[in-house]
């Protein structure tokens, strides 16, 4: 693994700060030439997620990419996430992405929600976190994850799993992004020396194209804006992956490594917070049935 724009996880692992996400992406062939085109330019970061239904081409594309010779399994941090589906055979369920990926372990295990789609009849269909979390612990004590960590938690949800857990969670990977900044619960987590990811970190392409203060910061430093959305949520310290389904804008993404905002424009962008959200799962009437999870 390379040092460099890595942090130190509470497990020990180092963790790259920047990373490809995979949402939505599901053409091998993209897959394949945008996997490859981000180690050269420099990532090491991919992350994923069960229901993202990607694992399996992840995995042929990374075998594809291994048997080049230039990239090693050590070489990448895989993250997945799983739900906690209430019949879902934990271990099994693992050993499933594992299989999917084409590898022996994954570098960071996610639970995705804090619950489950219902069922039919909005049949409660999920396990107690509690619960959840004691069999993610087992399948960390074999070894077929390295570390473990949550995703869309708040600070009420992070108390209550704190208060029992024996593996503590790593990173919680939210929403981020100018519009929405959740400050207060980036402060929580960096308090436990827990990791913020963020997901969606350029929001909506529409809001911010002809936001007028975004457009100015980039036209100050001569970068494009997506440098200036993802270098301000690094500045802050938190881990971001962006995708994008053309190669060309992955190293202009990873760039925003080397931009240096200045105070006055970190306080300009820091008054575009308005809440507002790009994932909101009462939106995903087909998987989540209207859950109003946010409100």
């Amino acid at each position: 693994m390379i040092q460099s724009n890595t942090v130190k996880l509470l497990s020990g692992q180092m963790m790259p700060v920047f990373g490809l996400g995979t949402y939505e992406s599901k053409n091998k062939d993209i897959m394949t030439t945008l996997i490859r085109t981000a180690l050269d330019d420099g990532y090491r970061l991919i992350d994923t997620s069960k229901i993202y239904q990607n694992e399996k081409m992840i995995g042929e594309a990374l075998q594809e990419i291994f048997s080049e010779g230039k990239y090693k399994r050590s070489d990448i941090f895989i993250v997945t996430k799983i739900l906690p589906f209430k019949q879902q055979n934990t271990e099994e369920a693992v050993k499933g992405c594992l299989q999917d990926l084409q590898v022996e372990y994954v570098d960071l295990l996610l639970l995705h929600w804090t619950f489950a789609p219902p069922g039919e009849n909005f049949q409660i269909n999920h396990k107690p976190v509690h619960v959840q979390w004691q069999e993610l612990e087992a399948v960390y004590n074999k070894g077929l994850v390295k570390s473990l960590g949550v995703s869309n938690f708040n600070t009420q949800s992070l108390i209550d799993l704190l208060s029992y857990a024996n593996v503590k969670p790593v990173v919680n990977q939210i929403e981020l992004h100018v519009f929405n900044q959740q400050k207060r619960l980036v402060e929580f987590c960096q308090k436990l020396q827990m990791q913020v990811m963020a997901y969606s970190p350029m929001a909506k392409y529409d809001s911010i194209i002809n936001n007028e203060t975004i457009k100015k910061v980039a036209e100050k430093h001569k970068v494009p804006i997506a440098q200036v959305l993802l270098q301000f949520l690094l500045s802050r310290g938190i881990i971001v992956i962006p995708k994008t389904e053309k190669p060309s804008r992955l190293k202009e993404n990873f760039q925003s490594l080397q931009l240096k905002l200045d105070q006055s424009d970190i306080e300009q962008l820091q008054k575009l917070d308005s809440k507002t959200r790009v994932v909101d799962v009462q939106h995903y009437e087909y998987f989540f049935k209207g859950i109003p999870y946010f409100d």
